[in-house]
């Protein structure tokens, strides 16, 4: 873990002052440091703290990255302010232009967008700071509130989280808006003001306007409170997502796959918790009416087999066991040379021996011969070893001049059994068969 995990990243609760213990862990390694300039007072007073406590040797591997979102008439004298500030205060510059997604809400695409170029642009173990403040966390706590979410959402922003190959830090996170500010006017910084944020038709900013003032009138500390009450349940929520995924190990298979006898006999609730906890391990998370459809869909007809598709993959329920799946990339089919492996994800060719080998798509009511000496039609066979219809498109059928002669590992015709290759499985496709059947001829 790195050391500026355990440091807190701010002197004071106070004041806009970095801890000086954390900037030397940050900046400690050979990755590189970003940070996230929009240009606004937030961001600008990260940038300005920051810088004001680097070497040289630490203001060389920080890179301000703005994101042009393009929504706006004045995005092109922001990107211009902006690269304006880095050199004025010697830091490197980078922008990005977006092109954002159709979609009901303007404000989900510009994240997405965002977060898709930062994703992009960190490499191993890099960083990038951004800079959310105490007003923002109870924007956020009470925006989620209101939309009714569950223990995960109440949590609030998370200080510290994985983003790419690198991770995302905000150090100002506790640093309440008034100390921003006060830091801006005393160190006359300029900043540019995006007119969107005064548009109450976005509900985060009617809550800023509207919701917020009239609550800090009765309740002056309400900034910290929930953000004081935001880390609690964020630190609770982590230890019982810890608890759950190790449980959740025993009632995995081999394959990963959740063996659903173990929560048939639950109460739909803690059915909801562990198939939550179960789906957060795989880095999913679903909204409440998506995790009712995937529940309804677990327990559904056994005779069916039922999937939920997401972005990045499918839910899917085979033989009483709940797998996830990636997006499948189509197989590449054509001819094969010795030695040369497969550019497939699950699946390599070693070693071939002479003749014409080509991968091809599997065969529609082939009748494969066993080595028994009986001969079973293709359909039948795959459902006797319990493959999965996921898998059937996918496995590598591999043909000799034309000629049908192995599935995988899983079957070899028995006239050719002199030939010499091996097959690699896939780790990221769940392959429920034990590997004892995996070695069938």
């Amino acid at each position: 873990m790195h050391a500026y995990f355990s440091q807190p990243p701010m002197a004071s609760t106070d004041t806009v002052s970095f801890n000086p213990e954390w900037v030397a862990a940050l900046f400690s390694g050979d990755a590189q440091i970003w940070l996230g300039f929009s240009g606004g007072v937030d961001s600008h007073v990260l940038l300005h703290a920051l810088v004001s406590v680097l070497n040289v040797e630490q203001k060389a591997k920080l890179t301000a990255i703005h994101i042009h979102h393009g929504l706006s008439e004045n995005a092109d004298r922001w990107q211009q302010h902006c690269q304006s500030v880095c050199q004025q205060l010697g830091v490197k510059f980078v922008s990005r232009q977006v092109c954002l997604a159709s979609q009901a809400s303007l404000e989900d695409a510009a994240r997405k967008a965002r977060y898709q170029v930062f994703e992009e642009v960190l490499s191993q173990d890099d960083v990038l700071l951004m800079a959310h403040h105490g007003g923002d966390q109870a924007e956020t706590v009470l925006f989620r509130l209101l939309r009714g979410t569950g223990g995960k959402g109440l949590s609030g922003i998370p200080a510290i989280r994985a983003l790419g190959k690198g991770a995302l830090l905000r150090p100002m996170l506790t640093m309440s808006k008034s100390s921003i500010n006060a830091y801006a006017k005393h160190h006359g910084l300029c900043w540019v003001e995006d007119e969107s944020n005064q548009d109450e038709r976005f509900t985060r900013n009617f809550i800023r306007h509207r919701i917020v003032p009239t609550l800090e009138v009765r309740f002056p500390k309400m900034e910290q409170n929930i953000a004081s009450a935001a880390q609690r349940i964020a630190t609770d929520y982590a230890m019982l997502a810890e608890f759950a995924q190790v449980q959740l190990k025993d009632w995995c298979n081999l394959s990963g796959g959740l063996i659903l006898r173990h929560l048939e006999a639950l109460p739909e609730d803690k059915q909801r918790f562990w198939l939550r906890s179960f789906l957060q391990g795989k880095s999913i998370s679903l909204s409440y009416a998506q995790l009712e459809n995937v529940l309804s869909m677990v327990f559904g007809e056994e005779h069916k087999q039922p999937e939920f598709c997401f972005p990045t993959g499918r839910i899917m329920r085979h033989q009483g066991v709940l797998y996830v799946l990636p997006v499948e990339q189509p197989a590449e089919l054509g001819e094969l040379h010795s030695g040369v492996p497969l550019r497939r994800a699950f699946d390599q060719v070693l070693v071939l021996g002479e003749g014409r080998f080509c991968l091809g798509e599997r065969p529609q009511g082939a009748v494969l011969l066993l080595a028994n000496g009986h001969r079973r039609k293709i359909k039948k066979w795959f459902n006797d070893l319990k493959i999965p219809s996921w898998w059937r498109d996918h496995l590598p059928y591999l043909y000799l001049e034309g000629e049908l002669i192995a599935i995988g590992s899983l079957w070899r015709h028995p006239s050719y059994l002199d030939i010499t290759f091996e097959w690699q499985l896939n780790d990221l496709l769940p392959f429920p068969v034990e590997q004892a059947l995996l070695e069938r001829g």
